[in-house]
């Protein structure tokens, strides 16, 4: 296990050492590299593949269809299903970082009466071939993380991840996250508990772009 996560370290520091010296020898011309060790043709493999794997395609310019500002409604349903839910408005906005790898979502809007500010990363691992995402909000210290997948006929992304409930004293439920695109200017981010039903809503955001 050790000798693997030195590997993919090494890989990762190779890939930045080569980027540099790219840059280094275009500005100051072609230089002899004296004392870097030649690869193998397995480890030059490897790199390649491991470069490869750093590529945005498909599936990032698929996220980056939510770029842009968007107003939100959001509805939480505190007694489950059936129950009148809680309502809010906001607004988020997404753009592409990193190189296109990533979406980042900033939301700022209100929940149970009160403010509630909210940073989301999604991307696509390329290496698992899921999408996966996090989230980080004003209104609690843990780190939510989720990872799924996408139905090529109808778009939809459905993830899951683990949630506590401190005040059930739960650790590790499972919640699932289903992002529904309904066209270009609309969709819908939806929350279940699924350790109540699979059914158990909790949270319904709707999302309209802002002309």
């Amino acid at each position: 296990m050790r000798a693997k996560y030195s590997w993919t370290v090494a890989m990762a520091i190779g890939v930045c050492i080569a980027t540099s010296s790219q840059a280094l020898s275009q500005e100051e011309g072609s230089k002899e590299n004296k004392g870097a060790p030649a690869m193998s043709a397995e480890e030059e493999a490897q790199m390649q593949e491991y470069v490869k794997l750093m590529q945005p395609g498909e599936p990032h310019e698929i996220l980056k269809a939510h770029v842009g500002v968007w107003d939100t409604t959001t509805k939480m349903w505190m007694g489950g299903p059936g129950t009148e839910p809680m309502e809010s408005t906001g607004v988020s906005t997404i753009k592409s970082v990193l190189g296109g790898s990533w979406v980042m979502e900033e939301h700022s809007g209100s929940m149970m009466g009160m403010p509630h500010n909210g940073v989301g990363m999604t991307g696509y691992d390329n290496y698992k071939n899921l999408y996966v995402g996090t989230w980080y909000s004003n209104m609690g210290t843990e780190m939510l993380q989720m990872a799924g997948s996408r139905n090529p006929k109808t778009g939809v992304v459905t993830m899951y991840g683990l949630m506590d409930e401190p005040p059930l004293n739960v650790h590790g439920r499972t919640i699932k996250y289903v992002t529904t695109p309904t066209d270009a200017d609309h969709f819908t981010f939806e929350i279940f508990d699924l350790h109540a039903g699979d059914d158990y809503k909790v949270i319904e955001v709707k999302y309209v772009r802002r002309k």
